[in-house]
């Protein structure tokens, strides 16, 4: 269970951060002008929580269960990095397509353009490599912290 506590941590962080970088995109390079900065964190966050909770936390289990089922394969670290961030990178792919798919179909369009689907594509990449690092970035934290603990445990 504390796995899955982790992992959606690890998914409330990743929305507000992509809900971030997202906005300020908006802000920055689309001239959003008619909405605030802190109005769009808020949107997207709202669009975003679910796919991420609902898609990303069982796609990184699964994962992580092929990544355990073929880790003799893995040699060095940077094919480990690159190996989980495609395996990622897919599944956020995957995950985007299905909500796109889903929410399309849900106001009467059934096809979608070559640009639709390219954007897709990207916002899925993009969502996957913000979870991946954040992962990464807070399993560094974590393991520093249960080596302090345990250190100042053995000191006592």
């Amino acid at each position: 269970m504390s796995s899955f506590f982790h992992k959606l941590f690890i998914s409330m962080v990743s929305v507000v951060m992509f809900s971030t970088l997202i906005a300020g995109f908006h802000v920055s390079f689309l001239g959003q002008e008619q909405l605030s900065f802190g109005m769009l964190v808020g949107i997207y966050t709202f669009y975003t929580a679910p796919v991420f909770i609902l898609g990303g936390i069982p796609a990184s289990y699964i994962i992580d269960h092929l990544l355990k089922k073929h880790k003799d394969k893995i040699v060095t670290e940077v094919q480990s990095y690159v190996k989980t961030f495609g395996l990622y990178g897919l599944a956020g792919v995957i995950v985007a397509m299905i909500y796109f798919g889903v929410t399309s179909m849900a106001s009467g369009q059934f096809f979608f353009t070559i640009q639709e689907s390219i954007t897709s594509i990207m916002i899925g990449i993009a969502a996957s490599a913000v979870y991946y690092h954040m992962q990464l970035l807070l399993q560094i934290t974590w393991n520093n912290i249960k080596n302090n603990q345990s250190s100042r445990e053995q000191e006592a």
